[in-house]
């Protein structure tokens, strides 16, 4: 073989291979960055909760919109609870790790926390309270029974990790 058709020949292989490359990382930045499939325990999910709620309870379409409604709402509510929570945390970081430590800001900062954890926990109290309103004692009853699996679906991944076996 000639030298001249060897390196063609060699170019021609160097482009592929880099072609090949580009592709292969494009391939794997698509998968990782923009088509991310969403996952069972993503909060925004209520379609799938509400459908097997229906489906387990025998929910008429009436409390099955309504219990659509009801959690739809109460997510609206925690998002907002849930971002004064963050925003008073990250304001609690810096205030506890600035050069002089005004205690009495962080103190506060501390309760309002605190305070928006116990609306958080007395919103779910409500809609429980709601909850009820729309089921009959049937319905809640099997409810009732399917608490703990309903609570071992949404329970993030790595907790289920960190759960020790039995």
């Amino acid at each position: 073989m000639d030298l001249f058709v060897q390196k063609k020949l060699l170019i021609r292989v160097v482009i592929l291979l880099a072609l090949l490359n580009l592709f292969s990382i494009g391939i794997f930045l698509w998968k990782e960055f923009i088509h991310k499939p969403p996952r069972p325990n993503e909060r925004e999910d209520n379609r799938g909760v509400s459908s097997v709620l229906k489906d387990k309870l025998n929910f008429t379409d009436k409390q099955s919109e309504q219990v659509k409604d009801l959690r739809s709402a109460y997510f609206e509510k925690e998002k907002v609870i849930e971002s004064a929570i963050r925003a008073e945390r990250d304001s609690m970081n810096a205030a506890m790790f600035n050069k002089t430590i005004d205690e009495d800001l962080v103190k506060a900062l501390a309760k309002r926390i605190a305070d928006n954890e116990y609306r958080m926990e007395l919103s779910r109290f409500e809609q429980a309270k709601e909850f009820k309103a729309i089921c009959n004692s049937e319905q809640l009853e099997k409810f009732g029974d399917m608490l703990k699996d309903i609570r071992d679906y949404f329970k993030p991944d790595d907790q289920q990790k960190r759960k020790p076996k039995q």
